[in-house]
């Protein structure tokens, strides 16, 4: 399949990108590259009858590479690259030196939290384009389960709320890879646990590497000591004798099931990190579905997010959906129109962007946009990178900072 690619600058900050190709394809996806000490990395996937699409504002100042990627059946090929820079009058230029195998991102670290009958995985991968994650969940030698994961997932807690019915004792192995168009990229190594009951965790794993493994700690004191000062005594150490007393019935406070409850009438409550306990009843939003032991759910300052105090996943709420979703429980994915991306939704027989309106089309397994208008606004992104405010996520794209 040969691909031609033709880019214009129509304006100060504004690239239009024509393409055609010598067959059809199932799909295309857009790539943008933003150069510079601390690239960026944007991929839209477009449905099959796409053949224009135009990026505005733009940072007139910056270089930008764009190919576009042509899916077909059993592989896919691309475009040659194009080192653009959006600013009337200069002319973009083919970059011959520039290949999609040197863009994709890779995995940078990958740990597992084994829990009573769950194990947490984590991971962070480095800049670069990656469009699907799969964490592959062994049990002997054949897959338990198998999960394929948006790129802005981060981890992921596999329990009885995901369908899986782990043993303690018994040994898993989890592996990661994150993939693009339809590749691989990049795999981690097996990690080998076990799931264990709440403070057994460690001495049930002894047996396997621990270089990837990390393990719940529960206390009743302060985690950490917001300002350190020489001159100040040294906290002091929580002992056997600390309790808590609920403040409903007056009765002790204990741990169980990763949680502090009340022995007499129930009630829990969650630590705040700072030495001081919160009533989950009394939480405007209450906790979060990511870890264990709980956390609160917080709301981003000017904005209607609500992120998890520890993690900062993101909780979702859906106008058809009891609770709140993390991203992975999504039940149509994330966007293609919006940076940072947002949820799909059905919107009576059309799935479209929750934000935008934008219809989305499922082409071969993945929802594709299928805009109104074939044009993007990159303001959002460039302009939270020139301040400072925004950092390169595991996608590629820009988000706000936590």
């Amino acid at each position: 399949m040969k691909i031609d690619l033709t880019p214009r600058v129509v304006g100060d900050g504004s690239v239009a990108l024509d393409w055609r190709a010598d067959r059809a394809a199932q799909r295309w996806t857009l790539l943008i590259v933003r150069t510079g000490s601390v690239p960026g990395y944007t991929a839209l996937h477009l449905s099959a009858d796409s053949a224009r699409y135009q990026i505005n504002n733009l940072s007139r100042h910056q270089r930008y590479l764009f190919a576009v990627l042509g899916h077909i059946a059993g592989g896919r090929a691309c475009s040659a690259w194009w080192s653009v820079t959006p600013r009337t009058g200069l002319e973009p230029i083919v970059d011959t030196s520039v290949a999609l195998e040197q863009h994709l991102a890779r995995l940078e670290r990958f740990t597992v939290m084994p829990q009573d009958r769950r194990l947490t995985a984590y991971w962070q991968l480095s800049p670069g384009f990656v469009d699907q994650l799969v964490l592959e969940v062994q049990r002997g030698e054949r897959i338990y389960r198998r999960f394929e994961l948006e790129p802005e997932v981060n981890s992921l807690s596999l329990d009885h709320g995901r369908g899986l019915a782990l043993k303690n004792g018994e040994p898993y192995r989890l592996l990661l890879g994150c993939g693009f168009a339809g590749t691989v990229a990049a795999s981690s190594a097996p990690v080998t646990c076990t799931a264990a009951p709440q403070g057994e965790e460690r001495a049930a794993n002894q047996a396997f590497d621990q270089q990837h493994l990390i393990y719940p700690f529960l206390a009743l004191g302060p985690e950490v000591q917001i300002f350190e000062d020489d001159g100040a005594p040294a906290p002091a150490a929580v002992g056997e004798d600390h309790r808590i007393i609920c403040c409903h019935c007056r009765q002790p406070v204990e741990w169980d099931a990763y949680r502090l409850r009340c022995k007499k009438c129930g009630a829990e409550f969650i630590p705040n990190g700072r030495g001081a306990f919160l009533d989950v009843a009394r939480l405007r939003f209450g906790t979060c579905q990511c870890c264990l032991p709980k956390k609160i759910i917080i709301q981003k300052p000017h904005s209607e997010e609500l992120r998890c105090a520890h993690s900062g996943k993101e909780h979702i709420r859906l106008p058809d959906a009891a609770g709140f979703l993390l991203i992975e429980d999504l039940p149509f994915g994330l966007c293609q129109c919006c940076r940072p991306r947002r949820p799909l939704t059905r919107q009576g027989k059309h799935i479209v962007c929750s934000r935008s309106g934008e219809q989305h089309r499922n082409e071969h397994g993945r929802y594709v946009l299928v805009p109104t208008q074939p044009v993007f606004d990159a303001a959002a992104i460039d302009d939270l990178l020139d301040a400072g405010l925004a950092e390169i996520c595991a996608s590629g794209v820009s988000r706000a900072r936590r």
